[in-house]
């Protein structure tokens, strides 16, 4: 099997035990987590659109640093034996966290979450996934031409993701909530 799918097939499994998950423990989170996504919702619709440059700009750095970590990481062990063990694991809670937040999205909104989850994670999905699939099968067929070149644009798009995660996904969101 193509390398990619190998990839793609865990993160789905993942997802749908994220998805069990949610389904099985949602006495023990939902309340809380309901309260987090109506506030934050409350804060995209209302407040968001309204906020200075200086506000927009922390929350680009937060992004970037949340954001950054696991990328840098996965390139500083991408010479080391452990690359293959962190993709996996970048794979298995990125596909446990999505299937999870998914199924709570769909007990929570209900019908509306067929509109809430796509615009949650647009358009900076679209770039994130570029990039770690990518870098994922740049990194395990252990290519090496370029290689300065490839981790210099790939980092430009994870910030172009940050910067699409910061300015461009609430404003998609305020449009969705409202």
């Amino acid at each position: 099997m193509v390398l990619w799918k190998k990839y793609s097939v865990l993160f789905v499994i993942c997802a749908f035990f994220g998805v069990l998950a949610g389904s099985l423990f949602k006495s023990s989170y939902f309340d809380a987590l309901k309260e987090v996504v109506d506030n934050f919702s409350d804060y995209v619709i209302n407040r968001f659109l309204y906020v200075g440059n200086a506000e927009k700009i922390v929350l680009l750095i937060k992004i970037a640093v949340k954001r950054m970590g696991p990328f840098i990481l996965m390139w500083l062990l991408s010479l080391t034996i452990a690359r293959i063990p962190y993709i996996i694991w970048l794979c298995v809670k990125n596909g446990f966290c999505m299937g999870f937040f998914s199924c709570f999205m769909a007990m929570a909104y209900g019908v509306n979450a067929c509109r809430y989850i796509p615009m949650w994670y647009f358009p900076q999905i679209i770039i994130y996934a570029f990039v770690y699939g990518f870098c994922i099968i740049y990194i395990t067929k252990n290519l090496q031409k370029k290689r300065k070149s490839v981790i210099l644009s790939m980092t430009l798009l994870m910030f172009a993701g940050c910067f699409a995660e910061a300015y461009i996904n609430p404003v998609c969101l305020s449009y969705v909530f409202s």
